[in-house]
């Protein structure tokens, strides 16, 4: 009788260590489950330039780009919502960072935009601002970018460049009497002063691209002079999308 209760005792151990190994292979499995589902995510954000702020796709979507079950999505964003990589309105979707207080404003996304997409925006507003300012201009504010030009042309060094390049799309802007387009060429400079911007530039930017840039700023105070808001416009839009192939082609 002991005999039979002993090796009951001995299967019953070896039966719970079998059921041990088996529960930590399937949590050791799901774990890596879930780095792979994490990795799978963190590429997708990635591949797709996403920074904070910016919303993710539905679960609908998402689930299936990411080759895992919309379940699995699910616990993936829950606990990326506890940890505060994340945060999902109730209506409103899924965002990454955490939740703000209140509505981004546009200077702040300026400032959080990629170089490309400030450049982008820049492209989209800066020519019609050049237009304006043509019509617009006071003999005072045309020989405040006159002078910004010239010192463009003389400073040597990359910060004293980035201040008065920023300075001369910024008296441009002053000369239109247009707050809103002020504010948006005032941010887009202080989105250009950032450590992105600079090393971007650093990399770049050969003596010959300045030589050219320098001529092109040239060229927008020839037309602004002329009073040509649409060859001032086209001044500016040359300028800005060689610049766009000077930074990133």
């Amino acid at each position: 009788m002991h005999l039979a209760a002993n090796r009951e005792m001995q299967y019953s151990t070896v039966r719970d260590q079998a059921i041990k190994r088996g529960l930590a292979i399937l949590a050791t499995s799901d774990q890596r489950s879930k780095a792979v589902e994490s990795n799978e995510l963190l590429a997708f954000i990635e591949r797709h330039g996403l920074a904070e702020g910016d919303k993710l796709p539905p679960e609908r979507e998402l689930a299936p780009e990411l080759g895992i079950s919309r379940r699995a999505l699910r616990q993936l964003l829950t606990k990326m919502e506890l940890e505060g990589q994340i945060w999902r309105g109730r209506r409103n979707g899924t965002f990454l960072g955490r939740r703000t207080v209140g509505p981004i404003s546009i200077d702040q996304r300026i400032l959080r935009g990629s170089p490309a997409s400030v450049l982008e925006a820049r492209i989209a507003v800066e020519p019609t601002v050049a237009g304006i300012a043509a019509v617009k201009a006071s003999e005072k504010d045309l020989q405040t970018i006159e002078t910004c030009m010239r010192r463009t042309a003389e400073v040597k060094d990359d910060d004293a460049w980035i201040k008065w390049d920023g300075a001369f799309h910024l008296a441009i802007a002053e000369a239109t009497r247009n707050d809103i387009l002020i504010g948006l060429v005032t941010a887009f400079n202080n989105a250009r002063s950032t450590g992105d911007w600079q090393a971007l530039r650093l990399a770049t930017i050969t003596p010959e691209k300045r030589r050219r840039t320098i001529a092109h700023h040239r060229t927008i105070c020839e037309m602004l002079r002329k009073r040509s808001a649409e060859d001032a416009s086209r001044a500016m839009r040359d300028h800005l999308l060689t610049t766009q192939r000077n930074l990133f082609e």
